[in-house]
């Protein structure tokens, strides 16, 4: 019997990396867990690898497509 099953991976939004390229997940509701352990961040509608955010001299998050976030994942609008 043939059976199709779906699986997940997250891809930063920054540069493309997966988060890892052998392990891919059935149940995507564990995912937010794995990304911190990770170092991964969930920003606005996006989501950054390690390599890919850092913090500000204000302690905000910046990622390296320019955009700004708070703590919460909010993104800081400037101007």
């Amino acid at each position: 019997m043939l059976v199709k099953r779906e699986f997940h991976n997250i891809e930063c939004d920054c540069c493309g990396q997966l988060l890892d390229e052998e392990t891919w997940w059935d149940d995507k509701d564990v995912l937010p867990a794995i990304l911190s352990e990770c170092g991964w961040k969930q920003l606005g509608d996006g989501h950054y690898c390690e390599e890919c955010w850092y913090r500000d001299d204000d302690d905000n998050i910046v990622t390296k497509d320019g955009r700004k976030f708070d703590d919460d994942g909010n993104e800081i609008k400037e101007g």
